[in-house]
């Protein structure tokens, strides 16, 4: 539990500047030091392909979310003294947002399966962030209760893109089990 409070809240506290670079190499050393899932994405496709027991999920899901929530309560209140901040979060769930997040929750699962979720799935979150793509929907979960933007909008958003990046996951998963087989 408190591997995946603590590396989500550090995965997202370095998101919230939007460095992806910074954030992929924070995600490297944390799935090299501690191991878990730390990404809500990776823990609902494990959920989906039964990999993970639904309880043992489900906290883990809770606490990844927690992180986010902290980590962004940090920044918040940091921020307040100088002048606060706004979240920049998902406006919308449009196209774009819906394939990047099937995109990268697929390949960032392929790697993370095939690597044993090591700094490569940094290194790939790097790449995937750079390009776009939201890799912690810990981090907009957070912001978007910190900054009481619970709308319907953000609510698809934020919620319809970890979804969708959990899919992409639970595909690879599929993927790698039925047409890849064991690695090599």
């Amino acid at each position: 539990m408190l591997t995946e409070l603590i590396g989500s809240l550090a995965v997202v506290f370095f998101a919230i500047t939007g460095d992806a670079m910074a954030t992929g190499l924070v995600l490297a050393v944390f799935m090299i030091a501690m191991g878990g899932t730390i990404l809500p994405m990776f823990t609902i496709a494990k959920m989906a392909a039964g990999r993970d027991e639904i309880e043992d999920g489900a906290l883990d899901f809770v606490m990844q979310i927690l992180g986010g929530v902290l980590a962004y309560t940090f920044v918040w209140w940091q921020a307040a003294a100088t002048g606060g901040m706004t979240w920049a979060g998902v406006s919308e769930l449009g196209p774009h947002t819906a394939i990047a997040s099937l995109f990268a929750g697929f390949l960032l699962m392929m790697v993370y399966e095939r690597c044993g979720g090591g700094w490569e799935v940094g290194i790939l979150a790097w790449m995937a962030a750079a390009g776009g793509a939201t890799i912690s929907g810990a981090g907009d979960i957070g912001g978007m209760l910190v900054s009481s933007e619970l709308d319907g909008a953000n609510l698809m958003g934020v919620f319809g893109g970890m979804i969708l990046a959990g899919i992409g996951g639970y595909v690879a998963l599929v993927f790698g089990e039925k047409a890849l087989g064991e690695e090599e």
